[in-house]
């Protein structure tokens, strides 16, 4: 009080909060009570939660996981089962421990491809030739394919080279390959040569190999007409110029991973959609070098 008036009284401010900014994603406030908390608007709450919302979508999306209960973990997807019948192209006879199936493995795996590879491969082994244990191509598929096997390839064999009943050995391994594994992906591969077959020498295996392939409505790969280990790619190839050595085995890893890849990716589609998972809109099978 001065000079006997009374002095009118200034009106009251909220106290700002402390560390409160102004930016557009803000919360609209509408001053704060006397306890200090924040008085959120109808506006403000709906921002909130249409923000909350929209990440709970993203992070969905993005990761292909399903969003039916708080906290369910995506259904577990089985790696696609591949089975792979050789010779000693494919069991490191040159390069103990290094294979191109063990090096395939690491490459599909980089590619982003869920798939385990099984080799059952034997030195000496061919469609009519027994390997170093006994067995023959045939022994080999009724150790390993089953009804779980996905995708199947069977390599060479030059070691059948001279034998009788060639052709009718394929077409009765291959026959079996689809017993026991009706639905796989078989993909057949016919023997490689540091040259072009010039003396004829596997002809007769490469025409049995695709005329059986033919009737069960699989691919064969012909190396030897491709040009593997030949000119240059004999570099690839141990002293004894059949067997690849270290660096061969990542050329012939490429080689059957570019392959196996979309029989691989297909597989790996119907198992993800069995377990309930998204369609995949793309899967990454660009070969990558090692």
């Amino acid at each position: 009080m001065r000079d006997g008036h009374l002095r009118p009284r200034e009106p009251q401010q909220d106290s700002p909060v402390a560390g409160n900014k102004s930016s557009a994603g803000a919360p609209e406030q509408a001053g704060t009570g006397h306890s200090g908390r924040v008085r959120w608007t109808r506006r403000a709450r709906r921002r909130a939660t249409l923000a909350s919302a929209t990440a709970v979508v993203f992070l969905v999306s993005a990761f292909g996981v399903s969003a039916t209960a708080a906290g369910t973990p995506a259904p577990t997807v089985k790696s696609v089962q591949v089975d792979v019948i050789g010779d000693s192209l494919s069991t490191g006879f040159k390069t103990p421990g290094d294979t191109w199936p063990g090096q395939a493995q690491s490459i599909v795996s980089r590619m982003g491809l869920n798939a385990h590879i099984t080799n059952a491969s034997e030195n000496g082994a061919g469609y009519v030739q027994k390997g170093q244990d006994g067995d023959v191509f045939q022994d080999l598929v009724n150790r390993i394919v089953n009804h779980e096997t996905q995708v199947v390839v069977l390599f060479g064999s030059d070691n059948d080279t001279g034998d009788a009943g060639v052709p009718a050995a394929i077409q009765s391994t291959l026959d079996r390959v689809k017993t026991l594994a009706p639905h796989a992906a078989v993909i057949v591969v016919g023997p490689t040569s540091e040259g072009n077959d010039p003396a004829g020498d596997l002809t007769g295996i490469r025409q049995a190999l695709e005329t059986s392939a033919t009737s069960i409505g699989a691919p064969f790969v012909d190396p030897v007409s491709l040009g593997w280990f030949q000119g240059s790619a004999s570099a690839y190839l141990s002293s004894d110029l059949e067997h690849p050595n270290s660096a061969g085995e990542t050329y012939l890893a490429q080689h059957m991973t570019t392959i196996l890849a979309p029989a691989i990716k297909t597989a790996m589609v119907e198992n993800e959609a069995r377990a309930g998972w998204p369609v995949r809109r793309h899967v990454d099978t660009t070969l990558r070098r090692a």
